[in-house]
């Protein structure tokens, strides 16, 4: 005999799981809350070092004929200071950015998984019905 309350279940259960949604919070719940902040912040740290090295490269190339022109009269300390001020304001905003966003997606991961498997386990009550079922009409 059908269940369609077992059917409609199953299929908002496979709907789920083949979204993007379900296959984030799949790969999101392999890990635990500090280390899926601790990757998320490494790689936005890599991200600003890579991007703020590119910056820098491209100013200096765009510069560079003001730069041969003044090689003697730059203050290099004073240049290198702002360079790396420039950078640890990119990387603490960076960084802040990335440890709420992530917070936030972590949760809504969770519940969105949380709810997902209540309805699994509401799956297997009507599964251990059904079976109860069966074996009470065999004997």
């Amino acid at each position: 005999m059908v269940n369609n309350e077992k059917i409609r279940l199953m299929t908002k259960m496979a709907v789920y799981e083949n979204s993007a949604d379900g296959k984030e919070d799949m790969e999101i719940a392999n890990y635990f809350k500090s280390d899926y902040l601790r990757h998320e912040i490494i790689k936005t740290i890599l991200a600003v070092t890579f991007g703020s090295l590119i910056l820098v490269a491209m100013i200096l190339c765009y510069q560079m004929e003001f730069l041969l022109d003044n090689a003697l009269q730059l203050n290099y300390k004073y240049l290198g200071k702002e360079i790396l001020a420039g950078y640890l304001i990119l990387l603490v905003i960076g960084v802040a950015i990335t440890w709420i966003s992530c917070r936030i997606k972590y949760m809504h991961s969770h519940n969105r998984l949380n709810n997902h498997y209540r309805t699994l386990g509401k799956v297997r009550k009507i599964e251990e019905k059904e079976e109860w079922i069966r074996d009470m009409e065999e004997e």
